[in-house]
């Protein structure tokens, strides 16, 4: 296989465990019938298929010691996602013994390659003081730097540090940066804020589309909220929220049972 090839391949392999991460089934299918090629390359020792074989085993298959050897092989040859995910099974102890301290070497390096997830790894670290002494100067640092990377997580924890600070402006602006970065964790937050004014102006377009958007990771908690929310806007604002939200048939929904 030549190197155009080979760069294909990869980009319909990357694409589908996208997909996957959003439970796509026919993205799952797409995987299996690529998988043996991809496992091929990776054993002639190519280290961005190796880093991608290792992500598949961690997150799929649960197949923890293959997992680490691909990633070991791969972050041999300094590939950075495998720096970060060979991190992630030392701290966790995942498919080997666990090596905290070696973990938190790999973030960093990974880090100042400019890895955002080993950037919110450390983040989150040092906020919490896990392995690494406790500051929030350093937290801050990491954070900021996963988020202006497109890290969602990051954003949102941000935003959650300046929720318990009462910086209600500047929590808001990151709970909304988190979800237009794609992260689910800090909806329920992000919309009662939006629709009761909170850091900003009312926005009830984003209230629903928060509320509506929970569905995706199976909580239909906030649909008794986007049922009243529907009560005070318009056809085209609730058309609008769903179709941020990816749930046109749950806006369409609505609109019936608002106007009825």
């Amino acid at each position: 296989m030549d190197r155009a090839d080979r760069k294909k391949l990869l980009e319909r392999a990357r694409e589908a465990v996208r997909a996957m991460r959003s439970h796509n089934a026919e993205a799952a299918k797409r995987m299996q019938q690529l998988y043996p090629e991809v496992r091929q390359v990776a054993d002639s020792g190519d280290p961005e298929f190796q880093e991608l074989i290792g992500g598949i085993a961690l997150e799929y298959m649960k197949e923890y010691e293959a997992a680490r050897w691909y990633f070991g092989q791969a972050a041999k040859a300094g590939n950075v996602a495998a720096l970060r995910g060979l991190g992630y099974m030392l701290l966790r102890g995942l498919g080997g013994n666990k090596d905290p301290e070696k973990a938190v070497e790999l973030f960093q390096v990974a880090a100042a390659e400019g890895d955002s997830a080993a950037q919110y790894n450390l983040g989150a670290m040092y906020l919490r003081g896990d392995v690494v002494p406790k500051s929030k100067d350093k937290a801050l640092q990491y954070l900021e730097a996963a988020s202006a990377a497109g890290e969602g997580t990051a954003s949102w924890q941000l935003g959650d540090i300046k929720l318990a600070e009462r910086d209600y402006n500047a929590a808001r602006h990151y709970m909304e940066l988190s979800a237009d970065q794609g992260a689910y964790v800090g909806l329920k937050e992000l919309a009662p804020m939006c629709r009761d004014g909170v850091g900003g102006d009312i926005d009830l377009v984003r209230a629903l589309g928060c509320f509506l958007k929970l569905l995706d990771i199976g909580d239909g908690d906030g649909m008794h909220e986007a049922h009243q929310l529907a009560d005070r806007m318009t056809d085209e604002e609730i058309r609008e929220a769903a179709s941020w939200a990816n749930h046109a048939a749950e806006g369409e929904s609505l609109i019936r049972r608002a106007r009825h």
